[in-house]
This record gives C-alpha cells, structure tokens and sequence, in this order.
C-alpha cells in the first residue's frame, strides 16, 4: 500500500492499531521497519501493551482476575442466603404473626402397647408440611373472632386460647382463610403425633423430663401460661405437651389404628366424637405423652382445649 502523505509503500495493516482500530501516523525513515507478524499500536495504547510483542508492559501491573470457581462459589453462597430469606418470609403469616416450621415427610412408629386406644403400634408415614410453632394465642383469636372465649385467661393476651369446641376452631380456620391468600386447616392425629415426636425416642414432646417441656398439674398451679415458655422439640414446635388440649381434625375411634392406612391417615370416616392431643395443665404428666389419645363431642365447651394450626403450601 503507497501512503498518500508520503509516497512509500508499507503493508496494509501498518495505518490503523491494532487495539482500538485508530489510524496510525507515518512512518518516518529514521524509524525501525515493522516486524513481520506483530499488530502496531498507537501511542495511546501503547503504555498498556508492548509494540514488539503484544505482551503486557512490564511497567503496568496486570489486572487482576476472579477465578472462575470462586465466582460460582459466591453465586452458590448468594443463592443460600436468598433461600433462607425466603422460606423465613413465606414461614410467617404477617397479619396474626403466626410463626409456622416446617415439619419434613417421614416414617414412624405411631401409637403404644401402653394403653388399649393407643395400640396396636404401627408404622404410618406422612407428607411434610407446616405447623404453627405454638399454640393459637388469645390476642390472635380475638383479632379473628372478636371476642375471648378462654376461661382461663389470668396470664393475659399471649396464654393459648381455651374454652373452645371444635366446631369454634373451624369457625375461627373459616374466617381466617377468608381474610388473605393463606389457608389454614387442623393437623391430622397422625401429623400431630408425628411432629411432637420429632424423630425422638423422647418420653414426652421434646425430652424425657415433663417439667423441662410442659405445663401439667404438677408444676402450672392450675393456670395456663403464655406460649414458648418450656423448651422445644427438635422441629422447635413448643408446648406439644402440657398448657391446653389442642384439637385434631380427625373423628375419633379408640380401635381406628387396628385399620389406620399407612400413608396419610385421615381417621375414621363416621363418628359422632373429635380428638385433642398434648395434654393441659390439669394433667397428669402420664397424659402429655405423644401417644396420649382422647376425645369428645365437637360442640362440647372444653375449659382447657385449644388449638394448633397446619398451614397448607
């Protein structure tokens, strides 16, 4: 190629860098000739690469590059925490703010050879799902229902309500499913025995020792108490045992495990009673055991039965 400007011929890539396509200026005849195979670069960007060779200049410290493995280390470890953040923000009702756990999907050995309606011991197995880490609260039922029904309420808005038949606690799950996008439901016999064992080998729910997890006859002086104050179990669901009766959504049979299904049990189909479960504080602490069933009519007024909630996904 001749230059216009002055008259010699020089190859074709020698006019425009390499780097940020510019045009070059001529060469003068003084200058060292091109070497054969290596871009030029105009003085703006040669400070960054080196003309005779295209390598880095030595006087430019190299940038630095992030690995590409820690860079998909810390897109898992953002994705984690965005994870966690959301399960905390679904795992709570805003308006009640109800506090609910998941509970995993398991097998276990539901029932005992310790009492007639609790045997035979048989193995059930249930699909997870959440429920409340306590027990429905006086302040959340008034802010539903209107009005406190507990009979035993001394200890003030944050005791379990009380007082309530099971026809009550459906009305109370209706008008709060009525209120938002969330839906509400009782636990089923076999959910709640499930969740207040909690993978544990444990006398009671959450230990082996009742005064450490539950409010029963021999340590409440016959009042209830507000909810969370006895440990946990491991899934952190408190006062399983002990503090008030919480009702199950299943009709009860004392001989329904002689022909409870494995997977899901529902309880009987017919039956004029309902269950509760846990045990109060006018128990005796032999009644605050997981397996520990009982029941009655669903339009009886209870002084020390309440409820616990089973959030539907």
């Amino acid at each position: 190629m001749e230059c216009p400007k002055c008259r010699q011929v020089h190859p074709d890539d020698t006019y425009f860098c390499a780097r940020c396509g510019g045009e070059l200026p001529c060469p003068s005849p003084d200058s060292d000739p091109p070497v054969p195979g290596v871009p030029p670069y105009c003085p703006r960007c040669d400070p960054f690469l080196s003309r005779a060779s295209g390598a880095p200049n030595p006087k430019t410290p190299e940038r630095k590059r992030i690995s590409r493995p820690l860079l998909w280390l810390l897109g898992i470890v953002i994705l984690i925490w965005l994870g966690v953040m959301a399960w905390y923000f679904l795992s709570e009702d805003k308006y009640l703010n109800m506090k609910f756990v998941i509970v995993p999907q398991g097998c276990f050995q539901m029932g005992s050879d310790e009492m007639l309606q609790e045997s035979p011991k048989h193995e059930v197995c249930v699909d997870w799902f959440y429920m409340s880490q306590y027990e429905v609260t006086q302040s959340q039922w008034e802010s539903v229902m209107g009005h406190n029904p507990s009979s035993l309420n001394s200890c003030g808005e944050n005791c379990p309500v009380n007082g309530i038949t099971w026809e009550q606690a459906q009305q109370f799950i209706n008008k709060l499913n009525a209120r938002g996008k969330e839906r509400f439901r009782l636990p089923t016999e076999a959910e709640w025995e499930y969740a207040c064992r909690a993978g544990a080998r444990q006398r009671y729910c959450g230990g082996d020792d009742a005064d450490l997890v539950a409010w029963h006859i021999g340590n409440a002086r016959g009042d209830i108490h507000p909810v969370g104050q006895k440990s946990p179990n491991a899934f952190q669901l408190f006062d399983m045992s002990g503090n008030v009766w919480e009702w199950v959504s299943d009709r009860f049979d004392p001989q329904y495990y002689a022909t409870s299904p494995k997977t899901n049990p529902k309880g009987p189909p017919n039956g004029s009673r309902r269950g509760f479960r846990g045990g109060s504080v006018k128990s005796s602490p032999e009644f605050t055991r997981p397996t520990q069933r009982n029941g009655g009519d669903p339009r009886t007024n209870f002084g020390d039965l309440g409820l616990r909630l089973v959030r539907i996904p």
